[in-house]
């Protein structure tokens, strides 16, 4: 490695002119670039660029400084150019460069994702992309860094880099399918407030992330499906943001029109009584059936995506129960 020493009182004076005039000249170039940026940019999508690089100017100056050695070098001593130390002046440049992209990348992701008017596509995953794409461009500039420093030793550990990517990849199959689905999810099918049936459950879509799903059941209760079942299950879906409900009744009786007339009349009170329950839905009731002396009856009715139905099945078991006490053998529900 040359000897720093060895420079004579001229060389080192020209080294540091120009390393201060590069440097000035560099700033000012950037300063104007970045004018110019937000002049170009300010009210456009990409607004988040100058005020980023704005932000990173301590980023941006550290780097101008490398430059600046580095020509500084240029009209001194050459011989430094291929030494030790020039290994370490490109490993932080690498480093500089990866942290001034990461920022510009992530406060990107958060702009774009402030301004979606929705959070379907992409944007469900902002959390997850943010960490992922922070992490990946660090790795990169790491081993392009052990690589600059020992490109036998960089071989292998981009070797086993790519190894454990793989790996990696293998062992959580099953969530990079959820967030390669979760891109799709709310352009093309899901979205909150829709009614859903997957897997066994029935209710609506409360949220939609990144690797999944969550459904809130009629019953009350929160299931959190994988996005990737939705490409491999077959499902329905209703985005009238309305979900029917069935009850079915069964009531000792000979006389079957009066108690569906008295049904009706309870499932009219009810809806009446009940936010849970649309006023413009009025619920249908069918006598369908009769088994051993009991008289089957459905009661069909809408609910909207907010309601309680287990609210709504003690309002019905209550008033079922009041009208024909011992008559009444069952009431249960049903979710088409």
């Amino acid at each position: 490695m040359a000897d720093l020493s060895s420079l004579g009182f001229n060389s080192i004076a020209i080294g540091a002119g120009v390393f201060i005039v590069s440097f000035l000249l560099l700033i000012i170039l950037w300063s104007a670039v970045v004018r110019a940026l937000f002049s170009f940019l300010g009210r456009s999508k990409f607004y988040f660029i100058p005020r980023t690089l704005k932000e990173l100017f301590l980023s941006v100056a550290f780097i101008f400084m490398l430059l600046s050695v580095y020509l500084a070098v240029l009209f001194t001593d050459r011989t430094l150019l291929t030494g030790e130390i020039f290994k370490i002046w490109e490993v932080l440049l690498i480093f500089a460069a990866a942290n001034i992209l990461v920022r510009i990348v992530l406060t990107g992701l958060d702009a774009h994702s402030r301004r979606a008017k929705d959070r379907s596509g992409i944007y469900r995953s902002v959390g997850l992309l943010k960490g992922t794409a922070g992490l990946v461009l660090y790795l990169i500039a790491l081993i392009i860094s052990i690589n600059v420093l020992s490109t036998e030793v960089g071989q292998v550990v981009t070797i086993l880099g790519i190894f454990l990517v793989v790996l990696l990849f293998v062992a959580t199959f099953d969530q990079v399918k959820s967030i390669m689905a979760g891109f799709q999810l709310g352009d093309y099918y899901i979205d909150s407030g829709n009614l859903v049936a997957i897997d066994g459950h029935i209710g609506f879509v409360e949220s939609v992330h990144g690797r999944s799903t969550i459904i809130r059941r009629f019953d009350g209760k929160k299931v959190v499906v994988p996005n990737y079942r939705f490409f491999s299950q077959t499902f329905t879906l209703s985005k009238d943001h309305f979900g029917e409900i069935t009850i079915i009744v069964e009531i000792k009786g000979k006389n079957g029109d009066k108690i569906k007339e008295k049904i009706s009349g309870i499932s009219s009170k009810i809806t009446i009584d009940l936010k849970e329950i649309p006023d413009e839905y009025k619920p249908q009731v069918f006598h369908y059936g009769v088994n051993e002396g009991r008289q089957l009856y459905s009661i069909t009715f809408k609910v909207v995506q907010d309601s309680d139905v287990r609210k709504i099945m003690d309002r019905f078991c209550s008033g079922l129960s009041a009208e024909f006490k011992d008559a009444l053998n069952s009431v249960k529900l049903e979710m088409s």
